[in-house]
């Protein structure tokens, strides 16, 4: 199964909007393998951002192209947004991942032989910074998923 990965560099989130939201193609399923977030801001103070199931969202855009991870597959079929009119909805569950803004990093991996958060059939895998978190501050994230 073709794995693929996407980042965004030294970025600023805005609360309660998608940092990065992987649509799946039709016919197709994405599952998240690693989400990894490491803080660029200039305080010490507690961040969040959240990775999950995401429904709907209107006018995605700021697409990113998905580098593949191995050089014999095909291109991604599944597209990545970093913007959107109307945010999508996310899951009541999602993922959460912790760290410090003043260099503190999290790195989340799929369990072996466990399923992680997945999508099928136009559906989306969120990374988003919640609302009611602290004020964000500047973060790499990098996220590795596979596509079917």
């Amino acid at each position: 199964m073709p794995r693929f990965v996407v980042k965004r560099l030294n970025v600023t989130p805005t609360a309660g909007q998608d940092l990065l939201t992987i649509v799946s193609a039709s016919n197709r399923r994405i599952e998240l393998i690693e989400v990894s977030v490491g803080g660029r801001g200039s305080t010490s103070a507690a961040q969040q951002i959240e990775a999950g199931t995401s429904t709907g969202g209107t006018t995605g855009g700021g697409a990113i192209t998905p580098t593949k991870t191995d050089p014999d597959s095909a291109a991604a079929a599944s597209t990545v947004n970093t913007t959107w009119s109307v945010q999508p909805t996310l899951d009541t569950n999602p993922l959460s991942l912790n760290f410090n803004a003043l260099g503190g990093a999290y790195r989340w991996v799929k369990p072996a032989g466990a399923p992680g958060p997945q999508a099928r059939n136009t559906g989306n895998l969120s990374i988003r910074c919640p609302t009611g978190a602290t004020t964000p501050q500047a973060m790499d994230v990098h996220v590795v998923y596979d596509e079917v």
